[in-house]
C-alpha cells in the first residue's frame, strides 16, 4: 500500500517516517547552509574587523572557495550516494557541516577563515548532492511537482527561521552583558549544535539501503559515464543549464543582500548589529510569502509542461532583477515589494529545474544525473559569487544583482 502526506503519495518502500524526517532535514539543513552566509558579514565586520571596502571581494572569495570545493566533490558525492545510498552521505554532510560552524567564528585571520569555510564546504556539498536526490526519490511521479514544491516551502521557511534566529541572537546575547566577538561564537555554537543533532536525527529516520535495493551496484565509472551521457536529453540538458542560473539566483540573494544591509549601516549611522535587526524582517517576509508562491508554482508545473514552467519563472526573475536598479538600499521597506518578486523568481526556478530533472532522470543512476546537476549548480554560484564579489565592491551594492 502506498504512504500518503496529504494528497503526496510517497514511493515504494518509503514510508511516513522517512518523508517526515527528510522533510525536517529541508527545513534545517538549508536554514543552516544559508545562516551562514547570512551572519558572515557580522563575523568579517565584528570578529575580523574588516574594512567596508574589502568585504564584497571577501565574500565572494569565500563562496568562489567553497564552490571550487563543491564543483570538485558534488558529482561524486551522487555517485557515492548511488553506491552506499543516501542516509550515509547526508549524516556525513551533516556532521562535518556542524564543525565547519563551530570553528567559523574563531577565526582570527583571513587564512583561518578560508580553512573553517573549506571544512563547511565539504559538509555543505555532501548535503546539497543529497538534499536534491531524496526529493526526487521519494515521491511518485503523479505527486513529484507537488513534494518538490513542499522542499521548496520548507526551504524558504528555513531561510526565514534561521535569518530571525541569527540576525537576533548577537543581540540578545550582547543584552545579557557579552561582549560582541562573544556573542557571535556562541550564535554559532547554537546553531553548530543543533546541526549535530539533526545528524543523529537523520541517521534514525531517513530510508537505509542504495536506489531500487540493486544487488549488483553498479560502478563508479558506470553512474559517471550514465550521468554525462544523460546530457544526450535535451530536456535534461536544458534543466542542467537552468539550474547553472538558479543557484546562482540564490547565491546572490543569500549573500549579498545581508552584505548589503551591513554595509548600508555606515551611511545610516547604525551598528552592524541593528543593520541585522532591520534586516531580518524584509528576509522572513520575502520567504513566507514565497512559499505561498511554491505551493501555487508546484500545482501548476503538475499541470502544465515542465519546459513552460521554467520559463515562466526565468521572465519573472527579468523581472524581478532588472528592478534592482530602483532600489537604494534593501533597509528601505518601500521596496519590498522587489525582494518578494525576486524571492519568488528563484524558488520558482528552482522548482522548475528539479522537477524536471527528476521526470527525466533514469531511477538506478538518478543519483549521479543530480550529481552532474549540482556540479552545474556550483558554476553558477561560482560564477555569481566571484563577479558578484568584484562588483558589490566595485560598482555597488546593485552590482551582483543586475549580473543575475
Amino acid at each position: 500500500v502506498e504512504a500518503r502526506i496529504g494528497p503526496i503519495k510517497l514511493a515504494e518502500g518509503v514510508s511516513r517516517f522517512n518523508a517526515v524526517t527528510y522533510l525536517y532535514a529541508c527545513i534545517i539543513c538549508i536554514g543552516i547552509l544559508a545562516g551562514l552566509n547570512f551572519i558572515q558579514p557580522y563575523i568579517l565586520s565584528v570578529v575580523l574587523d574588516i574594512p567596508r571596502s574589502e568585504q564584497g571581494s571577501v565574500s565572494g572569495s569565500l563562496a568562489f572557495m567553497q564552490e571550487i570545493i563543491a564543483i570538485i566533490s558534488i558529482s561524486l558525492f551522487g555517485v557515492l550516494s548511488d553506491r552506499i545510498g543516501r542516509r550515509p552521505v547526508m549524516v556525513f554532510g551533516t556532521m562535518v557541516v556542524a564543525l565547519g560552524f563551530a570553528l567559523f567564528p574563531y577565526a582570527t585571520t583571513i587564512n583561518e577563515l578560508f580553512i573553517y569555510r573549506s571544512i563547511f564546504a565539504i559538509g555543505a556539498a555532501a548535503l546539497s548532492s543529497v538534499l536534491a536526490i531524496i526529493v526526487n526519490d521519494y515521491p511518485t511521479e503523479q505527486s513529484r511537482g507537488k513534494f518538490v514544491s513542499l522542499h521548496s516551502v520548507l526551504n524558504a521557511l528555513g531561510v526565514a527561521i534561521f535569518a530571525a534566529f541569527l540576525g537576533r541572537l548577537p543581540t540578545v546575547f550582547t543584552n545579557m552583558g557579552y561582549d560582541p566577538i562573544t556573542a557571535g561564537r556562541f550564535t554559532m555554537l547554537l546553531v553548530a549544535g543543533l546541526a549535530f543533532l539533526s545528524g543523529l536525527i537523520f541517521a534514525a529516520g531517513l530510508k537505509g539501503g542504495t536506489p531500487e535495493n540493486l544487488k549488483e551496484k553498479p560502478g563508479f565509472k558506470h553512474l559517471m559515464g550514465t550521468a554525462i551521457q544523460s546530457m544526450r536529453n535535451p530536456r535534461i540538458s536544458l534543466a542542467f543549464a537552468a539550474t547553472f542560473l538558479a543557484r546562482a539566483d540564490v547565491s546572490v540573494n543569500g549573500i549579498f543582500i545581508s552584505l548589503w544591509a551591513a554595509t548600508s549601516a555606515v551611511d545610516l549611522g547604525i551598528t552592524t548589529g541593528e543593520a541585522f535587526k532591520q534586516i531580518v524582517p524584509l528576509i522572513v517576509i520575502t520567504n513566507l510569502l514565497s512559499i505561498v508562491w511554491a505551493f501555487l508554482f508546484g500545482s501548476i508545473i503538475d499541470r502544465i509542461n515542465r519546459v513552460t514552467a521554467m520559463v515562466i519563472a526565468m521572465a519573472l526573475g527579468v523581472i524581478a532583477y532588472g528592478s534592482i536598479v530602483f532600489v537604494d538600499t534593501p533597509l528601505n521597506f518601500s521596496y519590498l515589494p522587489i525582494f518578494i518578486i525576486i524571492s519568488a523568481s528563484a524558488i520558482g526556478t528552482v522548482i522548475a529545474t528539479a522537477s524536471l530533472i527528476g521526470q527525466e532522470a533514469p531511477v538506478r543512476e538518478r543519483g549521479s544525473v543530480i550529481g552532474v546537476s549540482g556540479f552545474f549548480g556550483a558554476c553558477g554560484i561560482l560564477v555569481a559569487t566571484s563577479i558578484g564579489g568584484l562588483l558589490f565592491d566595485t560598482f555597488g551594492p546593485k552590482g551582483p544583482f543586475l549580473l543575475i
